[in-house]
C-alpha cells in the first residue's frame, strides 16, 4: 500500500489505515522515540499518542512541504521531546554517546526507508558531527544547550549541524541511487 492510499484511509477514518500505519511505521517511530526518552515502556505510550495525533491531524499534512514519513517523524520527535520536558528530564546530565542511543532500537520497519541502515549511515559521519546531531535531534537539546554541554562556541555548533545534515543528505542521495538501480 502506498502512502497516498494510507493518507486517504486515515482521512476517511478507516481503521485499516491506522492498522497499516502501526504495522509498517510503528517500529521506526518507536525507535526514534526511544532515542529521545530512553525508555521502551514510556516510548510505547508516546507512540500511541503519536498515532492518535497522526489520525486526528491528517488534514494538516501537506505533501508539498515534506514526505509523509518526515511529517510523522516530526510529530513523534516533538511529542517525545514534549514528554521529556514535562517529565523534568530536559536538564538532567546526559552522557550516553550516539552509539548507545542507536543500540536501543530493537526493530526495523517494513517500509522502503528501512532499507537504509541508519546505524551505518550515522557511523559514516565524523564524531564531532554525530555528537551535535545526537544532542539536537535525539536528545532534544537546543543549539545553545549543546554549546554549553560540549563547551564549544554556538557558531561551531551551528556549523557542525549544518555540515552533518549536508553529509547525511549527500549520503542519502547516494543510497537512493543505489536502491533505485
Amino acid at each position: 500500500m502506498e502512502n497516498k492510499e494510507i493518507i486517504i484511509l486515515i482521512k476517511n477514518k478507516d481503521e485499516k489505515g491506522l492498522s497499516f500505519l502501526y504495522d509498517n511505521y510503528g517500529n521506526t517511530l518507536l525507535g526514534l522515540i526511544i532515542r529521545i526518552v530512553g525508555s521502551r515502556v514510556v516510548a510505547e505510550e508516546i507512540l500511541q499518542q503519536v498515532l492518535l495525533k497522526i489520525w486526528n491531524k491528517i488534514e494538516l499534512y501537506d505533501q508539498s512541504k515534506s514526505s509523509f514519513f518526515t511529517w510523522m517523524a516530526r510529530i513523534a520527535r516533538n511529542t517525545a521531546i514534549d514528554h521529556s520536558r514535562l517529565a523534568g528530564t530536559k536538564n538532567r546530565k546526559l552522557t550516553d554517546g550516539i552509539g548507545d542511543s542507536h543500540k536501543q532500537i530493537e526493530g526495523k520497519s517494513n517500509i522502503n526507508l528501512s532499507k537504509i541502515d541508519t546505524d551505518q549511515l550515522i557511523k559514516k559521519i565524523d564524531e564531532k558531527y554525530r555528537l551535535v546531531l545526537d544532542y539536537i535531534y535525539l536528545k532534544g537539546y537546543s543549539q545553545s544547550q549543546v554549546a554549553e554541554e560540549l563547551n564549544i562556541p554556538l557558531g561551531t555548533v551551528k556549523t557542525r549541524l549544518r555540515k552533518a545534515v549536508e553529509i547525511l543528505r549527500d549520503t542519502l542521495k547516494e543510497e537512493k541511487t543505489i536502491f533505485m538501480s
